[in-house]
Formats: structure tokens, C-alpha cells, sequence
């Protein structure tokens, strides 16, 4: 009795031993989660380099199209306008060639003569706008200028409309139809720099000259859409409510990998002086905000004497003689020049007042910004 006694004990204890006892199951439990979590984070972060990779690629594609563009034709491919998000229905902020009487939004307009109809780009003119491209206006008229001091306006000192989301399809992927660019399909005849192509919206006129793609999306790290639609776009220069706006054919655009359309950006340096261009300081070459250091950017705009003792390009010899630019959003889908409060609510933060803590947020989003410049 004594022996069955002692061997049953002896059996509880070696399956007590073979066992785990709920605080080693917690424990092992835990190792697992902290791995598994280790684990995913890595994998997450080799994902997001690897989109940012893939992103810095495409840009640095479209900046070598755009070079080739100007190569293959004299010019850059037309700044083309993108739509009522942009201009708000202010006229001053559309183009100043005048389409059958008015200024256009476009980006496309049918034209009928009675005889022909064809389409064309709605484009920001080198010859005609250079005021634009310059962010300043002769009658100091227009709102794209850059206000000259006063008090601190943080949307105003960041918005800037010299960018376009749909140009770079048409002119580098000859996205357009027959009616717009003389070819159906990818490609398209000779450009010109007034939104027309040669021999389209002629009665005589000939597209014998027939250029392919520059780019080809279906072999770059970009993907192109066509109806392109992104709430933060609308609302950053205008005011409909996503959803009053219903994109068209025309509104085609490349995409980065996380589905913001790119921006090509095109500037001219210099102000005008008693009748003569000139640039006496990195905030007259007139770069858009969106490349600068946003703490430097603010500090100028905040006392524009201080202008000629700033380096707003921060030594960049690239950047102070570039003419374009190629920029992405980056992982947070933010540019960083969106209204402060746009900011704040898609980063889920408290809006900041202060204008120290406004130009902080807006250089953190900023900080994943992808940029390819031209010149």
C-alpha cells in the first residue's frame, strides 16, 4: 500500500514537472506577441522603404522626362492648369490667354468652330505669364504674389498654385486623344507651348510629326489614373466640399504608393525693379515653399529685411538654380502646405496656434516630402 502510495506521488510530481504552470504560459505567451510585434514593425518599415524607394525612382523619372521634354521641343512641358481646385473661381488665378472670350479652368476646353472641333490644354504661358511663374503681379493685384510684409498670414505664406497634377501625363505619356494631341493613343504630335499641338484645330495642318512617350507608366514606379479624385487636393486652395466636384476624363495623374497624384512644380526667378529683373536674395528666385526649410521660410516672412542675411535654399547650389520640380506627398500623404488646420485634422493632432508650433507641424510632414529638381 505504502509502494502504491509513493509510486502515485512520484507520477503527480513528474507530470507536474512535464507540464506549465500559468505564469510560464503568460510569460512564453508574451515573448510570442513582443516577437510577432518586433517582427511586423520590421516589416512594415522594410515596406514603407521600400515605397519610398519606388517613389524616389518615379520622381527622379518624371525629372528626367521633363528634361528630355525641353531637350526634344525648347521649352518644359506647359504648366497646365489644374481645374477650379486651383483658381476657386477667382479669374486672377487662371491663366491669361483668353479661350473663346473668357479665362478657363480647364484642364481641357472644347473649342467649336462651327467647322472643326477639337480640344486643347489650358496651360500657364511662358511668354504671357511669366508674372506667375514669378508669384508676382505688376499692379500688385494678384493673389499669387508674395505679400510684401505686413501681418502673418500662415495659409496665404504657403499657398502656392505654380504646381500641376495632370501636366506631366499629357505632355510625358501622351495621355490626350486624337481631338487634344493628333494622336489616338499614347503619343502625340509636336507640342506647342500655348496647350495646342501642331495640326490639331487646323483646317490644314499636318501631325506627320509623331513623338512617343517620353515616360511610360506601365514600366516606372508610378501608377497613372485617369479621374483622379483626393478630398485634400480640393480642399486646399478651394472651397467645395469633397464630393461637389466630379472629376472627368481630364483629370489624369500619376500616383505615388500611397495614392497621392505628384506635383510638378515650374518657377522663374527674379522681381522687377524700376523696369529691370533682378535677384538680390534667395527669396527672390521665387522657389516654391514647398522645397524650402519651413523654419527658415518663416522667419523671413516674418521680417522680409532679414531676406538678404537668409539662405532660404540652405547652401543647395542645386536648388537655387533649378526651374522644376517633381515632388511627392510621402508616407503621411501630406505636402505640408495645406491649411494648418487640414494638417492637424489628418494627423489627428490639436490644432496649434502659435505660429512657432504651426511652422514645427508643417516641417514635420514636410520631412518625407520626395523631391526631383530640373533645371
Amino acid at each position: 500500500m505504502q509502494t502504491h502510495q509513493k509510486t502515485t506521488r512520484l507520477a503527480r510530481r513528474a507530470m507536474a514537472r512535464a507540464g506549465f504552470t500559468l505564469v510560464e504560459l503568460l510569460v512564453g505567451i508574451t515573448i510570442i506577441a513582443l516577437l510577432a510585434a518586433l517582427l511586423l514593425s520590421g516589416l512594415t518599415r522594410a515596406v514603407e522603404r521600400a515605397r519610398s524607394t519606388a517613389a524616389q525612382q518615379a520622381v527622379n523619372t518624371l525629372v528626367l522626362g521633363a528634361t528630355q521634354f525641353e531637350n526634344d521641343f525648347g521649352f518644359y512641358p506647359p504648366l497646365v492648369h489644374d481645374g477650379v481646385v486651383i483658381s476657386n473661381n477667382d479669374d486672377l488665378r487662371r491663366p491669361g490667354t483668353e479661350i473663346d472670350g473668357q479665362f478657363q479652368d480647364g484642364p481641357l476646353v472644347a473649342i467649336d468652330t462651327g467647322d472643326i472641333q477639337f480640344e486643347r490644354l489650358v496651360v500657364w504661358s511662358e511668354g504671357t505669364d511669366l508674372s506667375f511663374f514669378r508669384r508676382r503681379s505688376g499692379d500688385q493685384s494678384d493673389p499669387v504674389q508674395l505679400p510684401d510684409g505686413g501681418e502673418w498670414d500662415d495659409d496665404l505664406a504657403w499657398s502656392d498654385i505654380r504646381y500641376s497634377k495632370f501636366a506631366l501625363p499629357f505632355y510625358l505619356a501622351g495621355v490626350g486623344g486624337k481631338r487634344l494631341d493628333g494622336v489616338a493613343g499614347p503619343g502625340f504630335a509636336r507640342p506647342q507651348s500655348n496647350g495646342l499641338f501642331v495640326g490639331v484645330g487646323y483646317p490644314v495642318g499636318s501631325t506627320r510629326d509623331r513623338y512617343e512617350p517620353v515616360v511610360d507608366p506601365d514600366k516606372g514606379s508610378f501608377k497613372q489614373v485617369i479621374g483622379y479624385s483626393e478630398s485634400l487636393e480640393y480642399l486646399e486652395h478651394a472651397t467645395p466640399e469633397p464630393g461637389t466636384i466630379e472629376p472627368t476624363d481630364s483629370e489624369v495623374a500619376f500616383l505615388d504608393p500611397w495614392g497621392r497624384a505628384y506635383r510638378y512644380y515650374r518657377w522663374e526667378p527674379g522681381r522687377f525693379e524700376s523696369g529691370r529683373l533682378v535677384v538680390e536674395n534667395t527669396l527672390d528666385l521665387n522657389i516654391p515653399p514647398v522645397l524650402l526649410d519651413p523654419n527658415l521660410y518663416a522667419e523671413v516672412r516674418n521680417d522680409l529685411n532679414m531676406a538678404g542675411e537668409i539662405d532660404l535654399t540652405s547652401g543647395n547650389a542645386e536648388l537655387r538654380s533649378a526651374r522644376f520640380a517633381v515632388v511627392s506627398a510621402g508616407t503621411d500623404g501630406l505636402f505640408g502646405t495645406e491649411p494648418i488646420e487640414r494638417i492637424a485634422r489628418a494627423l489627428r493632432v490639436d490644432e496649434p496656434t502659435a505660429l512657432t508650433a504651426q511652422v514645427q507641424l508643417r516641417g514635420l510632414v514636410m520631412e518625407d516630402n520626395l523631391v526631383g529638381l530640373g533645371k
